[in-house]
């Protein structure tokens, strides 16, 4: 009979069907409703996982001791316990780790045959991705995007402007997504062959970079707002181009643009966060900003270096808004109405 089952779905169904004519006490307790079918999974998989040497009254012991964790355990935790249930009628503990080692190499070398990533241009100026990534590091972005997009105790007594709009959002999905784009920013390029994979490169003139309100195209056929492109080449991120009257290169790279490392570090025993005041955001996740534009004449010192999270470099690039120094160092920022 025709059921339009999703082929996958309905391989797993048979699977667990055939499982289940072999473990009888997991089919009664299914059939009871004492387990889940999700725990039932567990249970058939962990029987077909066992070493051949293991003799059938050994596994029926085995089912019997998942099912009584399954009383009290999640599909997801009892799926962790199962790892070990050779545990039940082995004795040498030594050989129950190797097994659940074996079992591990095998479940990352399936994850990695799933692993995927695939991108789709959506045409109004957005990407849609979908991955798939081994659970380790599936959990390790998710701790990152959660640290992120955690509140911070320093900005409670901060004002809307100068805190920003991240902690007003109610909409975490978009939270999220800010905080992959933070996060993709962020990520080192050094080790990358070669480095220019990492860059984009835009052709713009000096009245630009001086401020001067113009989308602009990169290298790649995108186009970036102005003060987009004047907040990314302050970066590594984006190499500017920058054109003279008679339109040649006048410069191609950064030059003495950038802050070096050593700037960097020296900048980091005066700063311990974001310059912005009110935010907590960590130096170690800040750019570098010139405070008087290094396009409009800016020395790459020091006393002209400011440290900006990636939320507050946009505002600071934002001709919507002014900002001023505070004798503290800090920067606050005003709205022009």
């Amino acid at each position: 009979r025709i059921t339009r089952t999703d082929p996958v779905v309905a391989q797993r169904q048979v699977g667990l069907a055939q499982g289940l004519e072999r473990r009888g006490a997991a089919r009664e307790a299914l059939g009871r409703g004492s387990i889940s079918t999700e725990h039932a999974a567990v249970i058939v998989q962990a029987d077909r996982n066992l070493p051949r040497q293991v003799t059938a009254v050994q596994r029926d012991r085995v089912e019997a001791d998942l099912l009584a964790k399954a009383e009290t355990l999640s599909p997801t935790a009892l799926r962790r316990a199962a790892r070990r249930a050779l545990e039940a009628v082995e004795n040498d503990v030594a050989a129950v780790d190797a097994h659940e080692n074996e079992l591990v190499v095998s479940e990352e070398d399936r994850a990695r045959a799933k692993t995927r990533l695939t991108m789709h241009d959506n045409g109004d100026g957005t990407v849609t991705g979908h991955f798939t990534v081994p659970s380790a590091q599936g959990s390790l972005l998710k701790k990152i995007i959660e640290t992120i997009t955690a509140p911070r105790r320093g900005r409670l007594g901060a004002s809307q402007a100068q805190v920003g709009e991240r902690e007003a959002r109610t909409d975490f999905d978009r939270a999220r997504g800010e905080a992959l784009v933070e996060l993709i920013e962020h990520l080192p390029t050094d080790h990358l062959h070669p480095r220019s994979a990492a860059t984009l490169v835009v052709t713009v003139s000096e009245e630009i970079l001086r401020g001067a309100l113009k989308a602009v195209g990169l290298d790649t056929g995108e186009i970036l707002s102005a003060g987009e492109v004047r907040r990314l080449a302050c970066n590594a991120h984006l190499i500017p181009a920058v054109l003279g009257g008679k339109s040649l290169p006048l410069d191609l790279g950064r030059g003495s643009r950038l802050f070096t490392e050593a700037q960097r570090i020296a900048l980091g025993l005066r700063h311990s966060t974001c310059a912005a005041d009110g935010c907590d955001r960590p130096f170690a996740w800040c750019e570098l900003h010139h405070l008087h534009s290094w396009a409009l004449g800016g020395r790459t010192d020091l006393a002209n270096a400011v440290p900006l999270c990636h939320f507050h470099h946009q505002r600071i690039h934002d001709h919507r808004y002014r900002h001023t120094r505070a004798p503290d160092g800090s920067i606050r920022f005003r709205l022009v109405t």
